[in-house]
């Protein structure tokens, strides 16, 4: 795992190095709503948070992360709140106009908003009715009918100068604060050009919550999170999106005068889309703000047959676009056969998700690729990386960079996967080098959670260490190639002069509660005969608390001493992302008796390279004591634990990660498949 321990550059980054118990807890949580929702909303949960568990918690609206941005929203519009105007496009019968602009006027300030309805010359009856809706302020009738984006931009070409523009289509319904929400959204920094809302199907449903490209059909676009349910923690995770559907668009003026109006060689389909790339283009952000909610009445069942209007529209964005989403800007390849790739962590601390990268990032420089590593921290001095290292200050900084890069960009940690699909919208490729599912890391912080599967987006590629994450990711609509830690055999390996002990167990000293170290040290005083218990790692306060002896910092050749010397290495981790250690003791033919933890199925077999007892510490301590009265058995399993081993050296995994990352860099392309219009 990739996880982050540099107490300097973020929170994140922060909360992850803290001690870990009750009021530790209770720090991260406070740095994490620090981190997203301010000082202010650390001081009100810190006064209310007494009657949290009261029925007092209902009148004081304490709520999710939305209902919290809300209110935000609705005190900044109450003081900052300035002048929009709202275009609602229409044709045919006018029914959902009248209950558009009669809900946008019961939940938006008469002297900050402007109504202007236009008119795709609809037949004369219906013209006649739209006449007669209350509540707009401009109705303008075009004589020929034109299509979408050019009946949008007649509404544009009418509103107020100087000021923003919202696109509300005809049948969408507003709701209390949508306003609020988008106009909030949309100043919350200066490079923010357009924010879309989620939308929701007629039962409830999410109908929209941002825009990407379907790679299962390219030469289409769709929404995310369609279908799930209304309050479904990831999607009510603000980010950045590459578009937001022309139902609900609000546009700042700078986007206006920058980009311009609606392309109108789209008849029908891909302008919005088109909108928001020129956006991109010209250095502004799109954005999607979840607390901004409103219902388009959009059926769940609407068809998915084309007509001649959606693939003309197609062609003509396909012939603009084709080459930037395919073309020059997605080229990675230095030569031929060599390949410019970026990794991008956090921090540069010692760790074994940290170590796989490096190693990534060694050999495949080895192998002529042009690779270079992006980090908040520094080059690590416990590891002998042989690569370029760029250091920023945050992330700002590292996107700005990052951006300008022709490259395969690597994500590694969840907080790294925003900035790295940032800086991929306009040039590279994005991938997301997934060493566990990270919500294990929040488990008291569902708001974390959340942000951590919403980080996890359908434009990435995905690779993954090992076959439960590819089955959790598989479980989000997300396939991921599956590249194993290597292991360096050349210093991981018995030692013909090492004498291996008969009353000492080896474990990894960490107090992460994954790892579950108390159960190692209760099944260990549990033990008939006190053997020696000696951990390894960064944290040597733990060998005095504990009554082991502690090997504070040991190099591998080291750490492969103690795996020769030991009886049994033992690791009772509830969950582990792959769980390199036990491998690496089974490569230099050490009994290993572990726990399931999920990431070590792929290679752990019990009775066959190893022992898996059940979590507890009858079972834990049963399997040690077995594995000490039996030399036999501790001898056939470090036997086949070797030749386990041996399937993970390193060169086989590097040929896969290769393997995947020349498929990256060739597998752009349109492909057959029709989904949903984003629209």
């Amino acid at each position: 795992m990739s996880q982050p321990d540099d107490k300097r550059k973020t929170p994140a980054a922060a909360i992850e190095a803290m001690p870990r118990g009750r009021w530790a807890n209770m720090r991260r949580r406070i740095a994490l709503t620090y981190q997203y929702l301010g000082w202010r909303t650390v001081l009100w949960r810190i006064v209310s948070f007494p009657v949290r568990f009261t029925p007092l918690r209902h009148r004081l609206k304490l709520g999710t992360l939305v209902e919290i941005e809300r209110r935000r929203a609705k005190r900044w519009y109450e003081q900052e709140g300035r002048p929009v105007t709202v275009v609602i496009p229409t044709y045919g019968d006018p029914m959902h106009v009248c209950a558009a602009v009669r809900s946008v006027r019961q939940t938006t300030r008469r002297d900050l908003v402007r109504i202007v309805v236009t008119d795709d010359a609809s037949p004369a009856a219906d013209v006649e009715r739209l006449r007669g809706v209350v509540g707009i302020d401009e109705l303008i009738l075009g004589e020929q009918n034109v299509g979408f984006a050019a009946n949008v931009n007649r509404g544009l070409a009418a509103a107020d100068p100087g000021c923003d523009v919202v696109l509300l289509n005809a049948d969408v319904i507003a709701r209390k604060h949508w306003l609020d929400c988008l106009q909030y959204a949309a100043y919350t920094a200066d490079d923010v050009g357009i924010v879309g809302a989620k939308l929701l199907y007629p039962d409830g449903r999410i109908q929209h919550a941002g825009v990407h490209r379907n790679l299962g059909a390219l030469e289409w676009f769709d929404h995310r999170f369609r279908f799930k349910p209304l309050d479904y923690g990831p999607a009510n995770v603000m980010a950045s999106v590459l578009a937001v559907t022309g139902a609900c668009m609000y546009v700042k003026r700078a986007v206006l005068d920058a980009v311009g109006p609606l392309d109108e060689r789209y008849p029908m389909a891909y302008e919005d889309v088109d909108w928001c790339l020129r956006t991109w283009r010209a250095g502004l952000r799109v954005i999607y703000f979840p607390a901004a909610t409103l219902t388009h009445l959009e059926s769940v069942t609407r068809g998915t047959e084309v007509g001649e209007r959606e693939l003309a529209s197609q062609a003509a964005f396909w012939e603009r676009w084709g080459d930037f989403f395919d073309g020059r800007g997605r080229d990675v390849q230095v030569a031929e056969g060599r390949l410019r790739i970026v990794y991008v962590t956090e921090d540069t601390g010692v760790g074994g998700g940290h170590r796989d990268i490096f190693e990534h990032l060694n050999r495949l420089q080895e192998r002529g690729h042009d690779v270079k590593l992006f980090t908040l921290g520094e080059r690590p001095d416990w590891f002998a990386l042989h690569v370029p290292v760029v250091s920023f200050e945050d992330y700002e900084e590292l996107v700005g960079e990052l951006a300008g890069v022709d490259a395969i960009k690597v994500a590694t940690w969840w907080n790294t996967g925003s900035p790295v699909w940032q800086a991929s919208v306009l040039r590279g490729i994005p991938v997301f080098f997934v060493q566990d599912i990270e919500t294990s890391y929040y488990p008291d912080d569902e708001h974390t959670r959340h942000a951590v599967l919403a980080g996890y987006r359908p434009e990435f590629r995905y690779m993954t260490i090992s076959g439960w994450n590819a089955d959790r990711l598989r479980e989000l609509g997300l396939e991921a190639t599956l590249v194993a830690p290597g292991i360096d055999l050349q210093t991981f390996r018995p030692l013909p002069h090492t004498a291996r002990r008969d009353d000492m167990l080896l474990a990894l000293g960490r107090t992460n509660p994954l790892k579950n170290l108390p159960l190692t040290i209760d099944a260990w005083r549990a033990l008939p005969g006190a053997p020696e218990l000696c951990l390894f790692g960064i944290e040597p306060e733990l060998g005095p608390k504990t009554g082991a002896r502690y090997v504070e910092r040991p190099s591998d050749e080291g750490v492969n001493e103690l795996f020769n010397a030991a009886t049994v290495f033992v690791q009772t981790s509830t969950h582990e992302g792959f769980c390199l250690p036990p491998l690496e003791a089974m490569a230099a033919g050490g009994a290993v008796v572990c726990t399931d933890a999920h990431g070590n199925r792929d290679f752990c077999v019990d009775g066959e390279n190893c022992l898996m007892p059940e979590p507890t510490v009858g079972a834990v301590s049963a399997a040690i004591t077995r594995l000490v009265a039996d030399p036999d058995l501790r001898a056939r399993l470090g036997e086949s634990g070797r030749r386990t081993a041996q399937e993970y050296a390193w060169d086989r995994q590097i040929d896969e990660l290769e393997a995947f990352l020349r498929k990256v860099a060739v597998s752009s392309g349109r492909r057959g498949g029709r989904v949903q219009l984003a629209e």
